[in-house]
């Protein structure tokens, strides 16, 4: 009788802590949704200091993120959430669902438009220009880099530019070599040793990896007239319309009270936000 009657206790203390934990359980789920707000994944990089990087302790860092955070704070409807990958899958992960926002200094272009929702407000100019060794004087436009090899990535808008090229000049088309995940001094080291013949990028990026990997010295320039003058944007899945106008009205914001541009100045060096 003892041991049956020790059993049936156990078991009734078993179940009544059962009982209470779900409670708790239910109530934290109540209290979440309750609160009205909407989780947001934001997909951003991992390697493109100074706009979307991890810091030397791991964490998230950049001037996308910063910009991100202060639109977060202008929207308490949501709750940002950040999950970090290489440039080339940030898209395939919006694709896929697991993100609901995607920020990497993306341009529009067509074949984007046609997948994807852009933010109907730019956040940064990203005017794009070749880019050689100091001492070239051969290349000043896209049509003298027929035949030779030039450095993208997989996705990039530069490679929709070098892409697009390439079918008006099927004959003697450019090389595009595409390099995912290539660091800035492997970019550099490329360029200067002959492996690539140019890669296309903005002044301040150019500027940067000079400062970085010149040795105190301009080992690599601009050349010629833009390849490209745009902007960048944050892109959406295609019927996510409500979380972009939210964030078009916080970027808009932004704008507005100075913040923005006083983002850009801390972050990349100068006021990127309507001029190059």
């Amino acid at each position: 009788m003892m041991n049956r009657w020790i059993k049936k206790f156990a078991l009734e203390a078993v179940l009544t802590a059962l009982g209470a934990a779900m409670l708790t359980g239910c109530g934290k789920k109540t209290a979440a949704a309750d609160s009205g707000v909407t989780k947001v994944v934001v997909g951003t990089g991992n390697a493109y200091a100074p706009y979307c990087y991890l810091d030397e302790k791991g964490d998230l860092a950049g001037y996308e993120y910063e910009v991100l955070k202060a639109v977060d704070e202008l929207l308490p409807q949501y709750e940002f959430e950040y999950q970090t990958s290489d440039f080339a899958n940030v898209l395939i992960s919006l694709d896929a669902g697991k993100i609901d926002l995607a920020a990497h200094q993306y341009e529009w272009n067509k074949e984007r438009d046609e997948k994807y929702l852009f933010g109907k407000e730019p956040y940064t100019t990203y005017v794009t220009y070749l880019a050689v060794t100091s001492d070239r004087t051969d290349i000043k436009s896209l049509d003298d880099l027929k035949g030779r090899k030039v450095k993208s990535s997989t996705g990039s808008n530069s490679v929709y530019i070098l892409e697009n090229y390439n079918k008006d000049h099927p004959d003697n088309p450019i090389k595009i070599d595409y390099v995912n995940n290539s660091t800035d001094e492997e970019t550099v080291t490329g360029l200067v040793n002959g492996v690539w013949d140019a890669t296309i990028l903005t002044k301040r990026d150019t500027e940067k990896l000079n400062q970085n990997y010149g040795g105190g010295k301009d080992v690599l320039k601009v050349t010629g007239e833009p390849v490209q003058s745009s902007s960048t944007y944050f892109v959406f899945a295609k019927d996510n319309t409500r979380l972009q106008e939210a964030v078009d009205g916080a970027v808009k914001q932004l704008k507005e009270s100075g913040k923005l541009a006083q983002i850009s100045k801390d972050v990349i060096g100068g006021d990127y936000t309507e001029s190059e």
